[in-house]
């Protein structure tokens, strides 16, 4: 790799670093919320999100974690089958490293953007408008960080990548439409989930989908401007 796509990629990933030092200081100065106790009225929520608006139910909570961890590694399981089935291993290992430093990249750029928006904005989340609000979240502070999704933001980055990934690098696969499709589903699924949950209003969950697709085929986009496709690193 030249020195000068070596310097590109070190300021992306200074910029990243940044964006995370902001958001830990937003975090540490920030003061936790605290519930007066005093039930919130949904009728001070836009009708579309008041309609689909859920009490908070655990089970479907933790089930959007899995979904969320379930789909990315999905999403990056490609990489290690060209890896496999690639004849030039170390060509096709330092490939593989740098794709998957573009998702890492793609997931702390969404990740600290969507925390920061999160702590500026203050959205209460659903369930504080139900009986039998979430406990923990209460406790954390975490009950008025509704806007934009985290989960729904992070499961498009999976998505994101696996599109540029098989558009960019590898467009003839034959995997390609059923795997999008199957991590299409998911991601779906998982926004579903954070509304069913109690977690998040509608247009959390679309807003934080958008987030973390446009912010992630931007990365990925960069990225492979600088490396263009697959062979890169076999000189």
């Amino acid at each position: 790799m030249s020195k000068k796509k070596f310097f590109y990629l070190s300021v992306l990933f200074i910029f990243a670093v940044s964006l995370v030092l902001f958001e830990t200081s937003l975090k540490n100065r920030r003061a936790i919320t605290e519930w007066n106790g005093e039930p919130y009225s949904i009728e001070n929520v836009n009708a579309l999100d008041a309609r689909f608006a859920q009490p908070y139910d655990e089970t479907l909570d933790n089930l959007g974690d899995v979904f969320v961890i379930m789909t990315n590694f999905i999403a990056l399981l490609p990489l290690a089958f060209v890896f496999f089935r690639s004849k030039e291993k170390k060509a096709a290992f330092l490939q593989g490293l740098y794709e998957f430093f573009t998702y890492c990249l793609c997931f702390v750029y969404v990740s600290a953007i969507y925390r920061i928006l999160k702590m500026l904005v203050g959205r209460i989340r659903p369930y504080m408008y139900f009986a039998e609000p979430s406990a923990e979240g209460i406790a954390e502070g975490d009950f008025c960080m509704s806007w934009p999704s985290g989960h729904s933001a992070t499961i498009l980055v999976a998505f994101a990548f696996a599109l540029g990934w098989f558009v960019f690098r590898h467009p003839g696969a034959k995997c390609k439409k059923p795997m999008l499709c199957i991590v299409a589903l998911l991601c779906a699924a998982t926004m579903l989930l954070r509304m069913l949950s109690g977690n998040h209003f509608l247009t959390d969950v679309l807003s934080g989908a958008a987030l973390g697709f446009a912010v992630s085929i931007a990365v990925f986009t960069i990225c492979n401007r600088i490396v263009p496709a697959s062979g890169q690193f076999q000189k």
